[in-house]
């Protein structure tokens, strides 16, 4: 992990990402991981607590996580699996699936190649979702 890019704030257990930051290696965090804008990750991320994922940010590979946010505008290469609630932010693009094992909240705009919500998936404004396992209850609303 470069440390030059990273602060770690103990009582909450979180790391912070500065703006611009940039990571060659697959990153793995043992708790809670939030970045500024613009950072990115040429491979993949694995956190064990909370994700908030700055806006413009860039993952090229698989996220996993307890829970996430993703900023808009973020581009993740690969899937983005949480084990709760996931939140996806305007503009995002995600290649391949997005998996919660909780409650899924998607805002305008974005593009995700397949959906999984265990609990229920919320669609606001137009969204690009090419495929959504069946099953899935699904709440549509506009912006």
């Amino acid at each position: 992990m470069e440390n030059s890019f990273i602060k770690y704030h103990s009582p909450s257990s979180t790391y912070i990402v500065q703006k611009g930051a940039y990571f060659e290696e697959e990153l793995i965090v043992e708790g809670n991981l939030l970045t500024g804008s613009d950072v990115n990750f040429w491979r993949g991320l694995d956190v064990s607590g909370k994700l908030e994922l700055g806006k413009g940010c860039t993952v090229n590979r698989d996220i996993s996580a307890r829970s996430a946010v993703i900023g808009s505008n973020c581009q993740i290469g690969g899937s983005i699996e949480v084990n709760s609630e996931l939140v996806i932010l305007d503009n995002t693009t995600i290649d391949q699936a997005a998996i919660s094992k909780g409650k899924m909240f998607v805002r305008p705009g974005c593009s995700i190649g397949f959906v999984r919500s265990s609990e229920v998936l919320e669609l606001v404004g137009k969204v690009n979702i090419k495929e959504i396992e069946s099953g899935t209850k699904v709440i549509v609303r506009s912006v």
